[in-house]
């Protein structure tokens, strides 16, 4: 099986969020269980350079947009298996930031267009077109509609995986006539329009052959109006053709055992390391060296949808009321950054904040806190929890999305589960979770095991590459 991969973001070589750690990780499963990916993204500037001196110059592809047909350089590397493919294009992609630019319909408008170009070239070789996200949800719908790809279209099946709903690529209808060059009555029907806007992930969902999201719960989420974020009829329309699969986690990346970034390595059966990156954390931000103190950390983007206002409430009277040392690092809304800062401020002893990201030092976070707070109101999938546990740090989150998939509430009789959860309503508030939590940090015995549980789950990439597998067969043979 030959998969073709497109996405706006990927890491090794360039990161904003969640969606480069599954594209960094997902092909190479793949591969590892037999099949053959390619992954296509922007040639950004961004790249670090150790991989951009490593590239190949590929062959120059050919992209029609906006009434001209623009030559473009690719280059190869290969990593793991899986065979990379960048397309250049400096006025687009040579920038300080992934994303949030004033003209990222154009640019991901133009990339859709390059991606079917590569496509092209290899067509003879490709079985699935797998698309990610808004900025390439297009796709299926330009090789149904646009003639030029009717070729493709016969003989290449595609799978578009939704990653976060809210974020659909609502733009002037402009964007369909202009940068995507498509009739306007697309929109004029509504088979492209929703609510005033041309709508990039909607049109991408009624054209695909199979749309995937990312946790079995976030699935069903995604069909009420709570979660659907306007489209749940459309969603609920798909029917069995709407799968949620769980992401893993790259356990070669994300490994207390072998990560030479944190200050000691350890593993479930040698949890001295785990101290020693707990002081390691506490005099990198200047709070008391103690091993008796619950630390509680947080490692995300400063957005509400990561319940940044449920901390902003419960933290100052935590801070005041217990002993505990609470550590955030993360970037996003300046004004909730600014609060944050101030409750550090406000309690030197107790609290200390990083705006911005490192990632070595999210290891060390991760690698060297006891509790790792995730209060989210809505989470796809999530992986900051899969590598907390993976680091023994035990999970207090809300019971949404991917959360509720893989946190399992701890159960002292029977000694099994992995963390502790809310649902934010009276009887299990976060507030009340995370008090479950600091209850049993007192006790030895239990904390041991909980963290031990955690470590131990299965959070690798294999199932899902293989339910992926499964999909791929499946639509191919229809």
């Amino acid at each position: 099986m030959k998969i073709v991969m497109a996405a706006a973001e990927c890491a090794p070589f360039v990161k904003a969020g969640g969606l480069a750690d599954v594209m960094g990780a997902l092909p190479k499963a793949l591969v590892e269980i037999g099949c053959e990916v390619t992954v296509v993204l922007p040639k950004y500037s961004l790249i670090p350079q150790e991989y951009q001196k490593e590239f190949t110059l590929g062959e120059e592809v050919e992209v029609p947009f906006k009434g001209q047909n623009h030559r473009c350089r690719t280059f190869s590397y290969e990593l793991k298996g899986v065979d990379y493919i960048f397309v250049e294009n400096d006025a687009y992609y040579d920038r300080d930031l992934i994303y949030r630019q004033p003209d990222d319909h154009t640019r991901f408008a133009f990339f859709s267009r390059a991606v079917l170009a590569v496509v092209e070239n290899q067509r003879a070789q490709t079985d699935i077109l797998h698309l990610h996200d808004w900025h390439t949800a297009l796709i299926p719908f330009l090789m149904k509609k646009d003639p030029r790809y009717a070729a493709m279209n016969s003989s290449i099946k595609t799978i578009l995986t939704i990653h976060n709903l809210q974020f659909q690529g609502n733009s002037p209808k402009s964007v369909l006539t202009e940068e995507y060059e498509m009739d306007g009555a697309y929109y004029e029907d509504g088979t492209a329009e929703w609510k005033g806007y041309f709508n990039i992930l909607k049109t991408g969902i009624l054209f695909a052959d199979q749309v995937t999201t990312v946790s079995p719960t976030y699935r069903e989420e995604i069909l009420t109006a709570r979660y659907g974020e306007g489209l749940e009829t459309l969603l609920q329309q798909k029917g069995e053709s709407l799968v949620g699969i769980l992401n893993g986690l790259d356990t070669e990346f994300y490994n207390p055992a072998t990560d030479l970034v944190i200050e000691m390595e350890y593993d479930e059966t040698s949890m001295e390391g785990k101290a020693v990156n707990k002081r390691a954390v506490q005099k990198r931000f200047n709070l008391p060296v103690r091993g008796d103190i619950p630390l509680l950390a947080i490692v995300s983007r400063l957005t509400k949808q990561k319940g940044m206002d449920v901390l902003q409430e419960l933290l100052p009277k935590l801070l005041k009321e217990r002993d505990v040392q609470f550590i955030l690092l993360g970037s996003g809304d300046e004004e909730v950054a600014q609060l944050f800062k101030n409750l550090a401020a406000e309690f030197p002893e107790k609290a200390a904040v990083y705006i911005g990201f490192d990632e070595d030092l999210a290891h060390l976070l991760y690698a060297g806190a006891d509790l790792f707070l995730m209060p989210s109101h809505f989470e796809p999938c999530g992986l900051s929890q899969l590598i907390s546990m993976r680091y023994g740090t035990v999970p207090v989150a809300n019971k949404t999305g991917g959360l509720k998939d893989t946190v399992v509430e701890y159960d002292t009789a029977a000694k099994t589960g992995n963390g502790f959860l809310s649902d934010f309503s009276a009887n299990e508030s976060f507030e009340a979770a995370l008090e479950r939590a600091l209850a049993l940090y007192q006790n030895p015995e239990h904390w041991e095991i909980i963290k031990r549980n955690g470590m131990q789950r299965d959070s690798s990439w294999k199932r899902a590459a293989e339910i992926y597998a499964e999909a791929y067969n499946a639509i191919a043979e229809r």
